[in-house]
């Protein structure tokens, strides 16, 4: 995506069915790293070859459940509405958003680069 998108649910059983759902998937994912990392735990630890597809796996899954509108990956909510940061391509919920928005407009050096643009526009 390279345009900054709001997801905003206002009828509260929408707001109701999008979290049920969020909390499905984040449960289902939670539950899969247990799965995989039990798996690991059977191979002796000079066997680590056979254990790098597992750990693969479940470093993906951890990615893409933070790249999911699923939770924020500042506050952790999960029952927020989000918006998309163009910058570094994650949702937030929208006051963590604000928040950075305004602490990078009040600082505007704070990255190491004085000529990066700012991460939250």
């Amino acid at each position: 995506m390279d345009k900054k998108r709001t997801l905003i649910v206002k009828h509260p059983r929408l707001r109701f069915i999008r979290d049920t759902l969020r909390q499905a998937i984040i449960n289902a994912v939670y539950k899969r790293k247990a799965q995989i990392s039990k798996e690991i735990r059977k191979y002796p630890s000079d066997e680590e070859e056979n254990s790098i597809p597992l750990i693969r796996e479940r470093q993906d899954l951890q990615r893409a459940l933070d790249a999911s509108t699923c939770k924020c990956p500042a506050c952790g909510s999960k029952t927020s509405n989000m918006i998309f940061n163009t910058f570094d391509k994650a949702w937030y919920c929208i006051s963590c958003y604000e928040e950075k928005h305004e602490w990078y407009k009040t600082h505007p050096h704070s990255t190491e680069d004085p000529d990066a643009p700012n991460p939250f526009p």
